[in-house]
Formats: C-alpha cells, sequence, structure tokens
C-alpha cells in the first residue's frame, strides 16, 4: 500500500477510536431527582398515607406518622414484670424487632398494634424483621420529635377529618427498666417524655420512614 494511502488509514482509525472513547458509558447518567416534602405535609401514594413531622437530606427523606391512633396498654399485667430489652431510644423498629422476635405479641397490644398495619406477608409469617420503612412504634426520641411538631401535624390531622395529637399521651416503644415505659405528652406547650406503668393505658401511633 502507499505511504499516503497507509496515513489516511491510520488517521481515520485514531478519529474513529476518539469518538467511540467521548460515548456517555452506562447510558443515562442524569442524576435522580426524589420528591421533597415538609413537616406537616400529608404523604400518599397508592398503598401509603401519613403524616411527615420529621425530615432529613432536604426533605427527600424522614419520618411519617399514620392518621389513626388507638388507645392500648404497653403490655398486659402478666406480663409487667418481663423485661424485654427493648430499650433503643432513637430507632423504635429496633424495639419493635426484639418483641416480635421474642415474645408473643398479644402480650404487648402497642407493638401488636404497630406490626398488623403492615403487609399480609409480614402478618402471615411471624418473626419477620421490622424495617424503618415499614409501621413501628417510635422509640422515645422519635415520639420527641413528633410531638415538637403537633401543631403542623394536627392542623393536617384536622383538615382531614383524622384525630389530632394536642392534649394526649402517647406510649412510645422504649422500655425503661422492668416494669415502665416512656410516655410522650405536651402539656401546656411544654414537651413531657416520662416513664409509667407499662400496663397504664395511653394512646400509640404508628411511624415509619418514607
Amino acid at each position: 500500500m502507499h505511504k499516503t494511502g497507509i496515513l489516511i488509514l491510520t488517521t481515520a482509525l485514531l478519529l474513529l477510536a476518539s469518538c467511540h472513547k467521548s460515548e456517555p458509558q452506562g447510558g443515562n447518567t442524569e442524576p435522580v431527582v426524589l420528591p421533597t416534602y415538609e413537616i406537616g405535609q400529608y404523604f400518599h401514594n397508592d398503598t401509603l398515607e401519613g403524616i411527615i413531622f420529621f425530615t432529613y437530606s432536604g426533605g427527600a427523606h424522614g419520618l411519617m406518622v399514620s392518621l389513626d391512633e388507638v388507645e392500648l396498654p404497653w403490655c398486659i399485667n402478666t406480663y409487667i414484670n418481663e423485661e424485654t430489652g427493648a430499650t433503643n431510644p432513637n430507632e423504635g423498629w429496633c424495639n419493635t424487632n426484639i418483641l416480635n422476635s421474642n415474645y408473643d405479641l398479644s402480650h404487648y397490644p402497642v407493638i401488636e398494634w404497630s406490626y398488623l398495619r403492615n403487609t399480609w406477608h409480614l402478618v402471615h409469617y411471624p418473626h419477620r424483621n421490622i424495617k424503618a420503612n415499614q409501621w413501628y412504634v417510635p422509640s422515645s426520641n422519635e415520639l420527641r420529635y413528633l410531638l415538637q411538631n403537633h401543631e403542623a401535624v394536627s392542623a393536617t390531622l384536622a383538615s382531614r377529618g383524622c384525630p389530632i395529637i394536642e392534649d394526649k399521651t402517647y406510649w412510645s416503644s422504649t422500655e425503661l427498666g422492668t416494669r415502665s415505659a416512656a410516655y410522650g405528652k405536651m402539656q401546656r406547650d411544654t414537651l413531657i417524655i416520662g416513664e409509667e406503668l407499662k400496663t397504664e393505658t395511653y394512646y400509640v401511633r404508628a411511624v415509619r420512614n418514607f
């Protein structure tokens, strides 16, 4: 082949290689933009609804609370002296898993109520772990976040015809010693986190991450 032809062929091959190198790899590289939410906002999709009461990552993630509530004891009388180890102050789903894995939840009505809000699969196959993106009873600190934002949450609850949060005492899932668990309430605009006998009947709401 003539030298001029070799030079032209080499140049064409180099241009072709450089074109291939410049093509984007892995398809669409645009970042996924998540929807963001504000405290007090109503969250809903095809299978889930709640009210946002805590956010992080610019509102892309956080905690929501159930629209409904119920009054129940933390445990039944015969189990008040049972120290379960569900003592996590930060992650209520950890407390739920401890009780779900080691005890009959019918003895712990507050925990059972939140557990039964999850999928048919979880309900009919016991001792499956509850994750942060499933319903559970809030820990004492998660309950604190909810009560700190009770005005915004209650305004949205009221607008949807749901029971509001003000002036009620709520159980957390955090056990404190053998006979008591942590509760929270608003009293004259003051947030109180205390402890009470586990057989007392207080309100409970379920929470979960989004």
